[in-house]
């Protein structure tokens, strides 16, 4: 195999598996979350967050974190970030989940806002549970359906530059 084939082949493959990677973006960190991970999904919302600030599955994963470890300082900020940016994607499942986030905001704005400090300490004896879902998984499925993982996160979620208009179910 001469030298420009064997390139070709390793860019070829290093797509394919980067591409895998972003398709299964969805069961990878609900596969995560669920196995009590939750310190690495906190790690790839930061990492993507770190490529694009308006991220929103990075704002998304960032927020579960906070919320289940109850880290609740920033979390209103990142909220109305996530529910600003998201208003400029424009993805056919995701759109369809969008009420359903903004409802998610409210009840979580309304329990921090009355989160009673002397269940504190006990709560956060349950928190980093396994076997628990994500709240925010059908978020990232839609964004997932919608082929937001395509390409790599620093392109793929510039929501200044670039809207998504794919419309598969």
């Amino acid at each position: 195999m001469n030298r420009i084939s064997l390139i070709v082949l390793m860019v070829f493959l290093a797509g394919c598996s980067i591409a895998k990677c972003q398709t299964n973006f969805y069961e990878h960190v609900s596969s995560l979350w669920f196995s009590g991970k939750k310190g690495e999904v906190l790690q790839i919302a930061e990492q993507r967050l770190g490529k694009n600030p308006n991220d929103i599955a990075g704002l998304l994963l960032k927020i579960e974190y906070q919320s289940e470890m109850l880290q609740f300082g920033g979390i209103t900020n990142d909220m109305t970030k996530v529910l600003e940016v998201s208003k400029k994607y424009s993805g056919t499942n995701f759109s369809k989940a969008f009420p359903l986030l903004k409802d998610d905001f409210e009840i979580l704005n309304d329990a921090i806002t009355n989160y009673p400090p002397e269940e504190y300490a006990a709560d956060l004896k349950k928190t980093n549970t396994v076997g628990k879902t994500m709240s925010f998984s059908p978020m990232i499925k839609a964004l997932q359906k919608d082929g937001y993982f395509a390409t790599l996160p620093d392109t793929a979620t510039n929501m200044d530059s670039k809207k998504s208009t794919n419309t598969s179910k």
